[in-house]
């Protein structure tokens, strides 16, 4: 059983690193990416009702129908990826089984209570094995879970069956806590944007003993199939499932940056005076930005050539200092992340100004506005931009 419990570990852990790449939904030649999300995002609860049937000794001397009871489980999680999530997943279930042929009691069937916990990994397999499609309504995933089996009541002539001559049985009247592994594969069909309707099938494997006898072998099995209901909380964005942003590629982006100096002269703000020692310094804005694909802080090849400008233009004016102030869109994700964002931004156009071009670092000041001033109004994409302006460098 432990050995079984250590592959079942591993497995579990691997999977959501072989499906993470996958589970992106992004390709090298797409405009698409998933927004960001962050650990409050993706979560749901679940209600299940319906039927296990024993596998466990004797069973199969049993009338189906005599070894099927009902049970009933409630569960909470959250997706990390389309493709990756995880749940807590607590179930009753009044179970059946069944003893030995040479017990003198007239109904060898005998009853007994299971209240279970399990940590489920689930694993949609639609996503795993193809690109996440927002319009899909109806997923397959797997389930891979451990937990506990906590297994007591008993009826009575399982005591009865105790002080018997039990061929061979060990038998159990003890309530008794026992670790269990399940796996299995679910069906989920969307109802609406918050709710879905699933189908599960699971088998699980305890210690022999959970089902109150033990019997030359190291795990007794029960099966179930249980309908269930899953609603789906909102995110930060105000929505239940994941959403793709739209991107704009490299070729795009060098093209928006060319549009964006292109205007400079309708969205310039007035300039700002500084005095210094007598002299009036007229800060400038640069003709040079660099812009950035939604949702990152990662300087393009081609936006590169644009931070080069920049390192020419502060060598080839020794009297100023640079300021270079980040901005993110107002219309994706949310003030505080903006706010990160954007210094992100201006922090990673500093450090290649320093590292890639040598540009003296006392020479750079960054700022960062996040979504609270977007400069460009008009153009909410346009304001994914670290911009630049002249101060006097003090000798």
């Amino acid at each position: 059983m432990k050995k079984l419990a250590t592959i079942f570990i591993l497995a579990l852990c691997a999977l959501p690193i072989w499906s993470q790449s996958r589970a992106l939904g992004v390709e090298a030649d797409t405009l698409r990416s998933l927004r960001h999300y962050k650990g409050s995002d993706n979560w749901f609860i679940g209600i299940h009702g319906g039927m296990n049937h024993s596998l466990s000794e004797n069973a199969r001397f049993g009338d189906f129908m005599d070894m099927t009871k009902p049970g009933f489980a409630v569960s909470v999680g959250k997706y990390f990826s389309p493709a990756v999530g995880a749940r807590l997943y607590f179930s009753y279930m009044k179970q059946q089984s069944r003893a030995n042929s040479e017990a003198l009691i007239e109904d060898k069937n005998y009853g007994f209570h299971n209240f279970a916990g399990y940590f489920d990994g689930l694993f949609n397999l639609n996503n795993i094995f193809g690109q996440y499609k927002e319009s899909t309504r109806f997923n397959v995933y797997g389930i891979l879970g451990f937990g506990f089996n906590a297994t007591g009541g008993f009826d009575d002539k399982v005591e009865a069956w105790g002080k018997m001559s039990a061929g061979g049985y060990q038998v159990y009247t003890d309530k008794g806590t026992y670790f269990s592994l399940r796996g299995g594969l679910g069906l989920s069909y969307m109802l609406s944007n918050a709710l879905d309707l699933n189908l599960e099938l699971t088998a699980h494997g305890a210690d022999d003993a959970y089902n109150g006898t033990r019997y030359d072998r190291k795990y007794d099995t029960y099966v179930a199939a249980m309908l269930g209901l899953t609603y789906h909380f909102k995110d930060q964005y105000g929505d239940r499932r994941f959403r793709y942003a739209t991107l704009t590629d490299n070729d795009l982006l060098d093209d928006l940056n060319a549009r964006i100096n292109a205007e400079r002269g309708v969205v310039r703000k007035p300039e700002k005076v500084v005095k210094v020692e007598r002299e009036v310094f007229r800060s400038e804005l640069l003709n040079t930005t660099v812009s950035f694909i939604i949702d990152r802080s990662s300087i393009t090849e081609l936006q590169m050539k644009n931070v080069a400008e920049v390192a020419k233009y502060i060598e080839e004016h020794p009297d100023v200092n640079i300021v270079i102030t980040g901005y993110a869109d107002v219309k994706t994700a949310y003030p505080e992340y903006n706010m990160k964002l954007s210094k992100r931004r201006a922090e990673s156009v500093r450090d290649a100004l320093v590292k890639k071009f040598h540009v003296d670092p006392s020479r750079l000041r960054i700022d960062y506005k996040g979504d609270t001033v977007q400069p460009f109004e008009m153009k909410n994409e346009w304001n994914r931009v670290v911009i630049f302006l002249t101060e006097p460098r003090n000798k």
